[in-house]
């Protein structure tokens, strides 16, 4: 872009979001992910990790208020494309869901 002063150039603003996926067939050769949905969510430059830490919490509180049945989802925090659509991961995390719970809390899972 060219103005009075000479070139500004800006580069594309990179966002971010939080998606929820159910995994089809989990397990199988068939697997594939049915994209539940997907928050943009403000990031921090200085601090960027610092999302990390909320993926797990925004998930088990999307699958309890969402009514969501048995099974195991896939958490991602990402970057997005130019549809909205999740592009590059930065972290995920699948949680076997009861229907009302997770079925293997994350402290047992580090053991």
């Amino acid at each position: 872009m060219f103005d009075q002063d000479g070139w500004t150039g800006r580069e594309p603003q990179v966002r971010h979001a939080f998606s929820l996926s159910r995994i089809v067939d989990a397990g199988t050769p068939d697997q594939w992910y049915d994209l539940l949905g997907v928050v943009r969510v403000p990031v921090d430059r200085l601090a960027p990790e610092k999302l990390r830490g909320q993926l797990r919490p925004w998930a088990l509180a999307t699958l309890m208020a969402g009514g969501y049945a048995f099974g195991r989802y896939y958490a991602c925090y990402s970057t997005l494309d130019e549809d909205d659509e999740p592009d590059k991961a930065i972290t995920g995390d699948t949680l076997d869901w009861s229907g009302s719970a997770v079925l293997l809390p994350e402290q047992a899972a580090m053991r």
